[in-house]
């Protein structure tokens, strides 16, 4: 079997990728946001979030704040940061098992994302849970449903095993080798429909009567991810092989490659403009469609995103470039 280079895992140069833009964007949402601007709700949703920073950032600079609770969080959307963080942690174990003893590394794999599986559907079942946000769900069962489930690494494990599966896929079979015509249209049709369900299938949640079911919500919790992650891994696979029909050329398209350099600046900054414009908010517009769409604040965030790309990100990796490269010199150098 060829070299595990899938267990070449660079820690040190992955903090150094995540860390500096959470800090700065912790740091402006704390200790500057807070004087740019004033409204109704501005000390609900700037103020406080700012106070909950000062007392518990230092849970977030250590990727740790996912396990103290949505409610008290800093910037609650950034619980995703330390999710990924704990998981790639342990990836290493998995990767291994796969790469020297593959039928036991599949095994216990497979066990784990049962377990996981089991996980949510048994907390969600037991604490009354929703991981969808239903008509007339109160505010408190979506913190509980935060703290509980959706903010654990132990129930996001499962999807997280479906990628590294897809990625010893990439790595050790056969390029050349090829699905039949009529295999490929068994898995599409197989597939399309199931990964669609998970859009479509808590549709009847949200009209207007219904009446929370545990058992919808555990199904829903339970299986979701599973049909979402298999869809995916399965298009990603497709398109790599050569036979992804049109989601090629479309995740192929070239102007998807400077997003990527900001993704994940956009991901912390799009809520803090969130906050800002609710907060000055002072009166109420009438709903039209194209609310769905702001322009204005879109662009806002995609320009600070690039900022922060800039003047953070980018002077980071470098960094940590020079210190973890071997010799002074990177992988691709010394080969």
């Amino acid at each position: 079997m060829p070299e595990c280079t899938l267990t070449n895992v660079n820690h040190g140069s992955t903090i150094y990728r995540i860390l500096p833009n959470l800090v700065a964007v912790i740091l402006f949402c704390t200790y500057l946001l807070p004087f740019l601007g004033s409204g109704p709700l501005w000390p609900l949703v700037v103020n406080h979030h700012a106070e909950l920073c000062k007392k518990y950032m230092w849970r977030n600079m250590l990727l740790i704040h996912n396990y103290f609770g949505f409610e008290n969080m800093c910037l609650t959307h950034t619980h995703q940061v330390g999710i990924d963080m704990q998981l790639f942690l342990v990836t290493p174990i998995f990767v291994y098992l796969l790469w020297k003893y593959r039928g036991l590394g599949f095994w216990i794999s497979g066990i784990a994302a049962l377990l996981s599986t089991v996980l949510r559907f048994w907390v969600t079942w037991t604490n009354s849970l929703s991981h969808v946000v239903h008509f007339g769900i109160p505010v408190s069962r979506m913190f509980k449903t935060a703290t509980l489930s959706y903010i654990l690494p132990t129930h996001r494990l499962t999807i997280y095993l479906i990628g590294i599966s897809l990625a010893y896929a990439l790595r050790y079979t056969n390029k050349t080798s090829s699905f039949s015509k009529k295999r490929r249209l068994i898995i599409w049709s197989i597939l399309y429909p199931l990964t669609l369900s998970v859009w479509l299938g808590p549709i009847h949640m949200s009209e207007k009567g219904y009446e929370y079911k545990k058992i919808d919500a555990a199904l829903y919790a339970a299986f979701s991810p599973i049909f979402w992650g298999i869809g995916v891994a399965w298009v990603i696979y497709a398109v790599n092989r050569g036979f992804g029909n049109w989601f090629g050329p479309l995740l192929n398209w070239k102007y998807f490659i400077p997003f990527t350099k900001i993704a994940y600046a956009v991901y912390l900054v799009q809520f803090p403009v969130f906050f800002y414009n609710v907060g000055q908010t002072r009166h109420v517009d009438e709903y039209k469609s194209y609310m769905m769409m702001q322009v204005n604040e879109t662009a806002i965030i995609i320009i600070l995103s690039i900022l922060l790309t800039l003047t953070v990100e980018m002077p980071f990796q470098n960094l940590g470039k020079a210190i973890f490269s071997t010799g002074g010199k990177t992988r691709s150098e010394k080969k």
